[in-house]
C-alpha cells in the first residue's frame, strides 16, 4: 500500500511539473506577426456562383474586398500590402490540357474569355504580402462558341502559326459592335501550330462540316468553324500519312477539291461525289517528273484538273490531269494564246485569282518583270496562256511580295516594300502608287474580300470585292497590323478617309474570308 501512494505521489510531481512547463511564458527569440484579416464578400453586386458566357464575351465579377475591416477601394492604397490575381483553369480532367493563364491584377474583374467552349474555374486569390497568407474563391464559368463569319487574318507570331479574325459590318451582316479575335490556335487548343505559316482557308470542300484548314511549315489541321478546336490533326487528313511534314501549300478549289504540297509532292482529294462531310482524304503523294515546287497552287481551276502547281527548278506550269496518275506539263498552246504554260521562263512573284476566274501572276528574270494571266478554270489545256504584259517600268516591281487582283475589274494590287500600287493592266500605263505605309512598317500582305465559292461570296459577304486589306509589319517593334479601307470595285481607287485599324498580330503571312451558315 505504501508503495502504491509514493507510485501517486510521484506520479503527481511529474502531471504537477508538466502543466506548470506548459504555462511557462516561452521568451526565446521568435519574430511574431499578427495576420491580418482579409474578407473577400461576394454576396454583392450580382455576383452569382455559377456563370454561362460565350467565348470571348468580357466576365464582369465584382467583389468587395475588406482587409482589416475597411473597404479596399482602388488596389493602389494597399500595394504595398495586398496582391490580387484572377486566374482561369481547365474544370475538367482528360483530352486536351490547356493552360491555366492570369485575367487580371485588380480587385473586380472585368475582361474577355477567350478560353475555348467547355467548364472552365475562374479563382481571385488575395495575398497579405508580409505574411504570404493568401484567401482566395472561385466561380464556376461555362462557356459556349460564338465564332461567326469575318475576316481571317493568318500570322507567324513567336516562330508559330496562330489566327485572328475580324468582326465588323465590312466583314458580316448587321454587326453593330466590331470585335477581333486573336490567338484562336493558342486559345483553343493549349498551343499554336508550330512552324511559320503557309496557308488559311475556309474548305468548302466538305460543304456541312465545314472545317477552316489550317496550314504551317511543320503542320496542318482542320479546325472547327466556330470554337477553332483542332477536329482532325495531319494523320487525319490524309489516307496514308506521308513520313515527313514538310509543307508548302494548302488548297481548295471551287468545285471541292482540295490538294496540298508536302515534302515536295502533290497530295489531292475530290468530295465532290462524297457527300459533305469530311469522308474523303488525301491520296498518296502523285508521281511525276518536275523539280522544286513552288510554295503555291492555283485556287481557280476546273474540271479538267486535279491540280496546277508550278515547277520553280524548270520554270514552268505543271498539271494533274482529272482522275490522271501522274504530274504532266501542258500540251503545246493553240494559236493566239500569249505564252506556253510549260516554257515560262520566269520566277513567281506573286499570284491571285480574279476578274473572268483566271489567275494573275507576277512573274520576272534578272531584267524583266510580267503579268502572265492563265485560265485554268474554264478554257480548254492548250489555251490557258490567255495574256502576258510587260511590268518591268512599274514601281517597286523586283520587290513584289504581295497581290490581290480585283474580280469585278480589270486592276490589280500589289505591295513592295511599304508602298502598294495599283495597276490597270489594260490600260497601258505603269502602275500607280496608291498607299504608303506609316514610317517603320512594311507591306506583307495585301487582299480584296472576296471567296473563291462564288454562291457563298455573293449570299454573305456584305460588300463583296468592295473592301481592301493591307497588312504590315514593323520589325523594330514586332508588331502586326491590317488596315482596311471601302474600295470602288470597277477602278481599285482606295477611300482612304474611311481607314480602319486593327492589331495585335504577329507578321502576316494571308487573309481569308471565314462563313458561318
Amino acid at each position: 500500500m505504501k508503495s502504491m501512494n509514493k507510485l501517486k505521489y510521484v506520479t503527481g510531481l511529474v502531471v504537477l511539473f508538466c502543466f506548470m512547463q506548459g504555462c511557462y511564458k516561452d521568451k526565446g527569440n521568435y519574430d511574431y506577426q499578427a495576420i491580418g484579416k482579409v474578407v473577400i464578400d461576394t454576396t454583392v453586386n450580382n455576383i452569382r456562383t455559377d456563370y454561362a458566357i460565350y467565348r470571348n464575351d468580357t466576365l464582369r465579377i465584382s467583389p468587395d474586398v475588406y482587409f482589416n475591416g475597411t473597404l479596399v477601394t482602388d488596389e493602389k492604397t494597399v500595394a504595398d500590402k495586398l496582391s490580387f490575381t484572377w486566374v482561369i483553369f481547365q474544370a475538367t480532367t482528360g483530352g486536351n490540357v490547356y493552360s491555366r493563364d492570369t485575367l487580371s491584377h485588380v480587385i473586380k474583374l472585368n475582361e474577355p474569355v477567350t478560353k475555348q467552349g467547355g467548364k472552365w474555374i475562374v479563382h481571385l486569390t488575395v495575398k497579405e504580402l508580409a505574411t504570404q497568407v493568401e484567401t482566395y474563391v472561385r466561380f464556376n464559368v461555362d462557356v459556349s462558341e460564338t465564332l461567326s463569319d469575318g475576316w481571317m487574318v493568318l500570322y507567324e507570331k513567336d516562330g508559330a502559326t496562330d489566327v485572328g479574325i475580324i468582326v465588323d459590318d465590312r466583314s458580316k451582316k448587321g454587326v453593330v459592335t466590331p470585335r477581333l479575335f486573336l490567338d484562336l490556335m493558342k486559345s483553343s487548343n493549349g498551343a499554336a501550330l508550330a512552324g511559320k505559316p503557309v496557308a488559311l482557308v475556309h474548305s468548302t470542300a466538305a460543304l456541312t462540316s465545314g472545317e477552316v484548314m489550317v496550314t504551317s511549315e511543320h503542320d496542318m489541321v482542320g479546325v472547327d468553324k466556330s470554337s477553332f478546336g483542332t477536329l482532325y490533326q495531319f494523320a487525319d487528313l490524309f489516307w496514308t500519312p506521308p513520313a515527313g511534314q514538310s509543307l508548302k501549300a494548302m488548297v481548295v478549289n471551287p468545285t471541292r477539291k482540295e490538294l496540298a504540297i508536302n515534302n515536295n509532292r502533290i497530295h489531292t482529294a475530290n468530295y465532290a461525289s462524297v457527300g459533305t462531310f469530311r469522308t474523303n482524304k488525301l491520296g498518296p503523294a502523285i508521281p511525276g517528273v518536275y523539280g522544286e515546287l513552288e510554295k503555291w497552287s492555283a485556287v481557280f481551276y476546273g474540271a479538267s484538273y486535279d491540280a496546277v502547281v508550278y515547277d520553280k527548278t524548270n520554270k514552268k506550269f505543271k498539271q494533274i490531269p482529272v482522275n490522271g496518275t501522274s504530274v504532266v506539263d501542258f500540251p503545246a498552246q493553240a494559236t493566239g494564246t500569249k505564252f506556253e504554260p510549260s516554257n515560262v521562263g520566269l520566277d513567281m512573284k506573286a499570284d491571285d485569282w480574279g476578274a473572268s476566274f483566271c489567275h494573275y501572276s507576277i512573274m520576272s528574270n534578272s531584267t524583266n518583270a510580267y503579268l502572265l494571266i492563265s485560265n485554268f478554270y474554264n478554257a480548254a489545256p492548250a489555251a490557258v496562256g490567255v495574256n502576258k504584259i510587260d511590268m518591268t517600268a512599274c514601281p517597286g516591281v523586283n520587290a513584289v511580295t504581295t497581290l490581290a487582283s480585283a474580280y469585278a475589274g480589270q486592276y490589280l494590287l500589289y505591295g513592295s516594300n511599304s508602298n502598294v500600287y495599283l495597276y490597270k493592266y489594260n490600260s497601258g500605263a505603269v502602275a500607280e502608287a496608291a498607299w504608303s505605309a506609316p514610317a517603320g512598317e512594311t507591306v506583307t500582305c495585301v487582299r480584296l474580300q472576296k471567296f473563291f465559292h462564288l454562291a457563298f461570296m455573293n449570299a454573305i459577304i456584305p460588300l463583296p470585292n468592295q473592301v481592301v486589306y493591307i497588312a504590315t509589319w514593323n520589325e523594330a517593334t514586332k508588331t502586326g497590323k491590317v488596315y482596311s479601307y471601302p474600295i470602288d470595285p470597277s477602278n481599285g481607287s482606295i477611300d482612304k478617309a474611311a481607314e480602319r485599324v486593327t492589331e495585335g498580330y504577329g507578321k502576316v503571312k494571308d487573309m481569308s474570308y471565314k462563313w458561318s451558315l
